[in-house]
């Protein structure tokens, strides 16, 4: 599963990065057989001035699931990333657990 961590008006640190790239792999380890690929976006979208404006996207795409999309802002990056990384985690299981149901093969 390849992982591409982009930054918007943020900058985008080497500490920031290393702890998205973490929790993508806690909350997605499991499923590294399904998945192709995970995008988080990290923006902020005030800039200095402030507020709950620190957002994070998060998309994971694979051959059999139509993309799936989270999205989360707050005051803390690191609060935004933590609330999409275990609201991807719960999306991708329900959808993986409805295709199973269905009798969808992955």
């Amino acid at each position: 599963m390849k992982t591409s961590i982009l930054g918007h008006g943020i900058a985008l640190t080497e500490a920031i990065r290393q702890y998205a790239q973490r929790r993508m792999a806690t909350a997605l380890g499991r499923y590294r057989q399904v998945l192709e690929s995970t995008y988080v976006r990290l923006a902020d979208v005030n800039g200095p001035r402030g507020g709950v404006d620190k957002h994070c996207v998060i998309e994971v795409r694979g051959p059999a699931l139509v993309p799936i999309v989270v999205r989360e802002r707050d005051t803390d990056l690191y609060v935004a990333i933590d609330r999409a990384a275990g609201r991807i985690d719960r999306a991708v299981a329900r959808r993986l657990a409805r295709s199973h149901a269905l009798g969808i093969r992955r």
